[in-house]
C-alpha cells in the first residue's frame, strides 16, 4: 500500500510517498481503510523534531483520519467489518492504518469522510477547549486566536451555537473576512496593539474565555491583559514554537483569574470525557449549526505541498489528504 513517511527529521521535503507492507492487526486491533487523513499544525512539530513525541524511523505521519474498519485482529471488540469510523492514532498518511477501538468513534450516518477527518483533533479541542476546560456559559465572551484555522474556524461556530455573547478573533490580512463570515467580530492579528482592540471591543470589560495557542511570555502578558474577572485562558498549543514562555501567577489572584492547559493526547483514555463531545459535534454539523471549513483537499502524494502551504499561514480552514 501507499504511505507517506519521514527517514529523517526536517521540512517537507522529508515527507516521501513509499510502498509498505500493509498493516496486519493484533488481537485487539483492527485496520482501517483511510477515506480521508486529516493534516494537523503538530504534524509539522512531528516532522521536524520539535514535537512532544519523537519519530522511529521509518515513520509513518498523521495522527487522524476517517474510513472503515475492513479487518480484525483476534478477539478485538468494540468495532464490526464496514463500521464507519473517525480514528485518532498514529500513521493516518497511508491508504490502511492500524486502530484500537478505543480510540474509535462511530461517525453519524449523515456525515462524510472528508468532514468527519476534520473533527477528531481539531474539533475534539475545538470543543474541550470551550466547553470541559473553558466552562463556557451561555451570554459569555470569548477571544479565538488563529480563528481562521482548522481549531479557530470550529471553535467561533462552536461558541456561538454553545450561547455564547460576543466572539472575538484574530486574524490577519483576507482571512479576516472568513472570521466574520463565520460570526464573529475580526481582530488584526499581526497589529502590536491588538489586545487594546479586543478591550475597546468588550468596553474595557475583557472576555470571558480565552483560546490560545500562539505561546511565549508577551503574548500571554496581552492575553491576560483581556481576561476578564472570573476569566478562563485555555492554553492548547505554541504555534510560535516559543515552548519556554512564562506567566506570572501571582497577579491573576487580583481578578480570580485562570490558565488552564488542555492536551488532548492524554485525554483519549477518558472515552467518558472524548465520545459525548464528539457526538455533539456531529450533531451541530449535520443540524448545520456548524459548518466544517475544508480549505483544501489534496491527494496522499502531495503531502508535502500541504504541508508547505500550512507553514506558510496562507490556509484557512481543514487541510485533509486522499489516499
Amino acid at each position: 500500500m501507499r504511505a507517506i513517511r519521514i527517514h529523517q527529521l526536517g521540512g517537507p521535503d522529508v515527507l516521501q510517498l513509499d510502498e509498505v507492507d500493509e498493516p496486519q492487526p493484533a488481537p485487539g486491533e483492527a485496520v482501517l481503510a483511510v477515506r480521508a487523513a486529516g493534516v494537523n499544525w503538530a504534524d509539522t512539530h512531528f516532522r521536524n523534531g520539535s514535537y512532544f513525541i519523537k519519530a522511529q524511523f521509518p515513520q509513518i505521519m498523521g495522527m487522524e483520519a476517517a474510513g472503515e474498519i475492513v479487518a480484525l485482529g483476534e478477539g478485538t471488540t468494540g468495532l464490526a467489518l464496514g463500521d464507519r469510523v473517525m480514528a485518532l492514532g498514529a500513521n493516518a498518511y497511508a491508504e490502511k492504518m492500524l486502530v484500537k477501538p478505543a480510540y474509535c468513534f462511530p461517525m453519524h450516518r449523515d456525515l462524510d469522510f472528508v468532514r468527519a477527518a476534520a473533527l477528531p483533533v481539531q474539533g475534539l479541542t475545538a470543543h474541550h477547549c470551550l466547553s470541559l476546560c473553558g466552562r463556557l456559559q451561555k451570554g459569555e465572551s470569548v477571544l479565538i486566536h488563529a480563528a481562521a484555522g482548522g481549531v479557530g474556524t470550529l471553535a467561533i461556530q462552536l461558541a456561538r451555537s454553545m450561547g455564547a455573547g460576543r466572539v472575538i478573533g484574530t486574524a490577519s490580512g483576507d482571512k479576516q473576512a472568513l472570521v466574520r463570515e463565520l460570526g464573529a467580530e475580526a481582530v488584526d492579528a499581526r497589529s502590536e496593539g491588538w489586545a487594546e482592540q479586543v478591550k475597546n471591543l468588550t468596553d474595557r470589560k475583557g472576555v470571558d474565555v480565552i483560546l490560545e495557542m500562539i505561546g511565549g511570555t508577551e503574548h500571554y502578558r496581552k492575553n491576560l491583559s483581556v481576561l476578564a474577572h472570573l476569566g478562563r485562558m485555555v492554553v492548547y498549543g505554541a504555534a510560535s514554537n516559543d515552548m519556554k514562555g512564562t506567566i506570572d501567577a501571582v497577579p491573576l489572584m487580583g481578578k480570580n483569574q485562570s490558565v488552564i492547559g488542555y492536551y488532548m493526547t492524554s485525554l483519549l483514555s477518558r472515552r467518558e470525557l472524548c465520545a459525548p463531545a464528539l457526538d455533539d459535534l456531529q450533531e451541530r454539523v449535520v443540524r448545520g449549526d456548524v459548518r466544517v471549513i475544508v480549505g483544501r483537499e489534496a491527494p496522499l502524494a502531495m503531502a508535502a505541498d500541504v504541508h508547505r502551504e500550512m507553514e506558510s499561514r496562507a490556509t484557512t480552514g481543514k487541510l485533509v489528504l486522499l489516499p
